[in-house]
């Protein structure tokens, strides 16, 4: 499946004989058939296999990703785009002062000269395919005339998308590539907050050749280009929409301790429907709110030990854990300093800092989950964001916040007495306060949770010690409880916390959906707290806008 558009351009370079070459500034239009002419082909294609199957249960991250899936029209549109020329054997990993041989902007205007349309099969909606009409952009623009014919195999080519006219903004290599776009996606119009014009660059530096450059066989290159920004969506797979939110169903299995006799009034735990959760509201935390540079850069380390410009994260075969770093404005600053202070915060996550993000949610009275069960839902966009493994568990890491309602159909109890050590069976109605005791016995592989209505039973039986329950309280107001779901960007499993393990990279889908839980999550908003939901994250690459072809 391809959907693609295709510009042919006729450029022309003013090479000087000495290798540092611009194209002229007021050019003289040409016979577009001179001998002298060098002309290349640029074709923009949305190429890819389609929406990958794969969920897997830890995220492979790095280059490849759990798969490739198709964006949405305004997160693949092309609006305009800027191609940089580099010859004479410079690349990307050239010293930063190597200059352009040329440059040459294609605007909004240019894009939408189309002169036919093909048919292709691209998705009309997320998750929904059929045939559509793509369009096929085909144009000419006045050669200039060139002075010396460069050595085709050795041109290599930079595109800018969705910027602006970027000519005369980047003069050096070291310009361009250390630029910081002020944003990497903006809104459609002031009124509609849709995000569209995605700011794309180069995906890696591998190029192939073919033609002559002449009108009749045009020069071919091929460039591959990825959006700046990251993507976290929600898949509510496995939910219903239930009391104007998301619910799950939990089914749990335990045993009774063996050290204590299970009273003859209890129900008997196993395979039954155990609780259910309510999710009500989410919120993003710590989207990376500055954008990252303009050309990705990985490295050995975080202090930049063999940086290389568009280098690969993974080792080949992909697959294998995570090797190399990529490197962002900020990455130095949160590596030297893993306890973040609020101003820094502020700075790199704005209102999405865990600070904020904890203290608002808690204020929220009406649901807002998206109610769709039937395709993921797009929660935010967001920036790279990189940190050591030291800071991995402190207040940089990308995640969501969810705030949720729990409901306990089993072990829930209305009165307990001390003496006899019996409970009262009850029926627990959703909103309701309720306390929850976590009874620590060696012999259950994880404590063993029940939930009382009135606070005071519960201490009373967690605080037994003639029965050894050695037991913890938590009392849920209106049985509201919280959860945090931290971002993973691979998968490391012989090193905890190891290289790029929670991060959020450029051009990825960061997806994640819920599986079961132990048991409520948190009273308040505590990202400290050992998490107890269990989520499935997964990292999707998005299908790359690719560039085939130039000709000059």
């Amino acid at each position: 499946m391809k959907h693609y558009i295709t510009i042919l351009t006729c450029l022309g370079m003013l090479l000087t004989l000495a290798a540092c070459s611009t194209f002229e500034a007021d050019p003289r239009y040409d016979d577009p058939g001179a001998v002298d002419s060098l002309y290349v082909a640029l074709t923009i294609s949305l190429d890819r296999g389609g929406v990958s199957s794969r969920a897997a249960a830890t995220p492979m991250g790095g280059e490849e990703g759990d798969g490739w899936e198709y964006g949405r029209d305004y997160e693949n549109r092309l609006h305009d785009f800027t191609v940089f020329v580099l010859a004479g054997g410079a690349d990307i990993n050239s010293p930063a002062e190597t200059t352009f041989a040329g440059s040459r902007y294609f605007s909004e205007d240019d894009v939408k000269q189309a002169t036919k349309i093909e048919h292709d099969k691209i998705p009309t909606e997320p998750y929904k395919y059929e045939n559509k009409d793509v369009l096929t952009y085909d144009f000419t623009i006045p050669v200039v005339r060139r002075l010396t014919l460069p050595e085709v195999g050795a041109l290599r080519f930079i595109i800018v998308a969705n910027m602006g006219d970027c000519t005369r903004e980047f003069m050096t290599l070291g310009e361009l590539r250390d630029a910081q776009p002020t944003q990497t996606w903006t809104p459609a119009t002031k009124d509609d907050k849709t995000p569209t014009r995605f700011v794309m660059t180069n995906e890696n530096d591998f190029y192939y050749a073919t033609g002559e450059g002449t009108i009749e066989d045009p020069l071919r290159l091929h460039v591959m280009l990825e959006r700046m920004a990251a993507r976290i969506d929600f898949d509510p797979t496995g939910a219903t929409v239930k009391d104007k939110s998301l619910c799950y169903e939990l089914n749990q299995t335990a045993t009774a301790p063996s050290n204590l006799p299970a009273p003859s009034n209890l129900p008997q735990r196993g395979e039954a429907l155990q609780a259910r959760l309510y999710v009500d509201n989410m919120r993003v935390v710590n989207a990376a709110q500055p954008a990252s540079y303009l050309i990705k850069r990985v490295a050995d380390d975080l202090v930049g030990t063999n940086l290389r410009y568009l280098g690969d994260e993974l080792p080949v075969p992909s697959g294998q854990p995570q090797t190399n770093w990529v490197i962002e404005p900020n990455t130095a600053k949160k590596t030297a300093d893993p306890i973040a202070d609020a101003a820094l915060l502020s700075t790199l996550y704005g209102k999405t800092a865990l600070s904020t993000v904890a203290t608002s949610i808690t204020a929220l009275t009406e649901p807002d989950v998206p109610l769709t069960t039937s395709a993921p839902t797009t929660l935010a966009y967001t920036n790279e964001n990189t940190f050591s493994r030291e800071a991995t568990l402190s207040s940089y890491a990308t995640g969501v916040c969810l705030r949720c309602r729990f409901e306990p159909l089993h072990d829930y109890y209305t009165a307990y007495d001390a003496t006899t050590d019996e409970r009262t069976p009850g029926t627990y109605t959703l909103g309701q306060t309720f306390t929850m005791v976590e009874v620590n016995d060696p012999e259950l592989s994880e404590p063993r949770r029940l939930y009382f209505k009135n606070k005071a039973d519960a201490e009373a039986y967690a605080t037994n010690t003639a029965r050894k329950h050695f037991a913890t309280v938590t009392t849920y107001e209106n049985g509201v409880c919280y959860y945090f779901i931290w971002l993973r960007h691979a998968n490391n499993v012989d090193v905890i916390h190891d290289v790029m393990e929670f991060a959020t990279v450029r051009n990825n889908i960061y997806r994640f959906s819920i599986l079961s839980t132990s048991g409520p999550g948190t009273p308040t908003p505590d990202a400290r707290h050992p998490e107890q939901l269990r989520a499935r994250v997964y990292v999707k690459k998005w299908l790359l806008v690719e560039h085939p072809t130039i000709l000059m």
